[in-house]
């Protein structure tokens, strides 16, 4: 003989409402709780992901004051460096003269996520270089743009954003 209970749940809310708590259950409930919070976050903590900026980082800050001459001679050209997006491409226009060559650098730096950091090379270009967007992710971009032109070295940071 199988005997059926009225009540699937033996403990109603009537029966939890006479419950009383004393004060040494309510400060271990909420001790409870505060170490399953603190536990919570150490395991998110764990899984997120940060990058280094450079790994180098000290070597580049010896180099520091190199960068800022670079920018002051940038500042007292005439003409200022111009990026644009063109027909699928980026467009960096550079100031000097249609037949000065320019070597160096442009690092294409993602602040989001270091795997889509990547480096264009400048070989004897001229006034202006073009990048393919198909390079680039879609996001916010800070190019760090180093070249020498006529024995001079300059530098600029430019953001941009590819849609």
């Amino acid at each position: 003989v199988v005997r059926q209970s009225k009540n699937l749940f033996p403990c109603t809310f009537k029966t939890i409402e006479k419950m009383k708590l004393n004060w040494g259950t309510k400060i271990a409930s909420v001790y409870i709780a505060f170490v399953a919070f603190i536990i919570v976050m150490v395991y998110l903590s764990f899984g997120e992901k940060y990058d280094l900026v450079t790994e180098d980082y000290y070597a580049q800050e010896l180099a520091f004051q190199d960068k800022i001459d670079a920018k002051n001679r940038l500042e007292n050209l005439e003409e200022n460096l111009h990026t644009s997006i063109e027909n699928e491409y980026l467009k960096i226009d550079f100031p000097h003269a249609e037949t000065t060559e320019l070597n160096g650098n442009i690092h294409c730096f993602r602040p989001s996520d270091e795997s889509k950091d990547f480096v264009v090379k400048l070989e004897n270009e001229k006034k202006v270089k073009r990048i393919p967007l198909s390079q680039f992710s879609s996001g916010k971009y800070l190019l760090k743009i180093s070249w020498e032109a006529e024995n001079k070295k300059f530098y600029a940071e430019k953001t941009i954003v590819i849609p």
